[in-house]
């Protein structure tokens, strides 16, 4: 064979190599491309993944006891009253009430403290001891409460002790100025009133468990009417409250105006009641301060204060 020819042959051979190629590559690709599109969406898709913000692990769930799981029950039954009257139960209700559970225990036995309880003496004292031990008057009310104003949203019409609400509208605006804005769910609440509260947990949740986190009538502070319940969170009456802004900022700043925790957490071997960061009591200004510094529950700081029983 000439050079020539061998070189027609050469020139001959690379287009045919060249396209036989280029058939086979499009035959697979043919072949393959249902599922391509699918190939380069999920390459793509993963290609700038939006940031994921982290669970902050950092501060540990508050570690309180809260009440039952059904936590809407804890809440003060009479908030949709637009009154100031505390609720009473219809007699004829209550006879119904009487021959339907006949088999429980009376109501007396629910409600009323022990016989042997000390009885407090004078209720408009700001530093009156009210526990499991002692016992408020059931004709005890206060004589100078006043409503709580509507900008401090309380859940419906509430009153309370005119000394305590001046300190109160002090701590409310200052929380406001701080960005904290708080919603007043309980104030006073009358003998009667916490009789029937009592009733209605200790049916709900048996005797024992209800008197861990509600007060038997006559030992519960709200009748004082220098007592208040706070919210304005997702978490209100429950332990997680300590933790909102709501919580953080009066457990830091309360006593500053006068307010004291009644129930730590931690400490229901002492004061008889579960952690309740949202439970405040009026005491002035300098008795909260001391409170404070002493690192004493308030029952513990109350108990050592001149006290006058009947």
């Amino acid at each position: 064979m000439s050079g020539k020819q061998r070189k027609n042959k050469a020139v001959f051979s690379r287009p045919a190599l060249a396209a036989f190629i280029l058939i086979i590559t499009g035959a697979v690709f043919l072949y393959f491309w249902p599922e391509f599109p699918g190939q380069v969406w999920t390459v793509t898709d993963y290609a700038d993944p939006e940031a994921i913000e982290e669970e902050d692990l950092s501060k540990e769930d508050d570690a309180g006891e809260e009440p039952p799981a059904d936590l809407e029950d804890v809440n003060d039954p009479f908030e949709d009253r637009d009154d100031h009257e505390e609720p009473q139960e219809k007699a004829e209700e209550q006879e119904d009430k009487v021959k339907e559970e006949a088999v429980e225990p009376a109501e007396e036995e629910l409600t009323t403290p022990d016989k042997d309880l000390k009885v407090i003496s004078d209720g408009d004292c700001l530093l009156a001891l009210v526990t499991k031990e002692t016992t408020l008057k059931e004709d005890y009310a206060p004589v100078d409460l006043e409503a709580i104003p509507s900008y401090m949203n309380p859940s419906y019409s509430m009153r309370l002790r005119s000394e305590a609400l001046e300190h109160l509208e002090k701590l409310w605006k200052a929380a406001n100025e701080d960005g904290v804005t708080l919603s007043i769910r309980s104030a006073y609440r009358s003998y009667e009133t916490q009789k029937q509260l009592f009733k209605d947990y200790a049916s709900r949740h048996g005797e024992e468990e209800a008197n861990r986190f509600s007060a038997r009538p006559g030992q519960s502070e709200h009748q004082l009417g220098t007592a208040v319940d706070f919210g304005g969170t997702d978490a209100d009456f429950t332990a997680r409250f300590g933790q909102t802004k709501q919580g953080r900022w009066l457990a830091k700043n309360a006593h500053k105006y006068g307010f004291a925790l009644s129930y730590p957490r931690d400490k229901e071997s002492i004061t008889g009641y579960i952690y309740e960061p949202w439970h405040f009591r009026y005491i002035g200004v300098d008795h909260a301060r001391q409170w404070k510094q002493s690192g004493l529950t308030l029952k513990e700081y109350l108990e050592k204060q001149p006290q006058e029983f009947e």
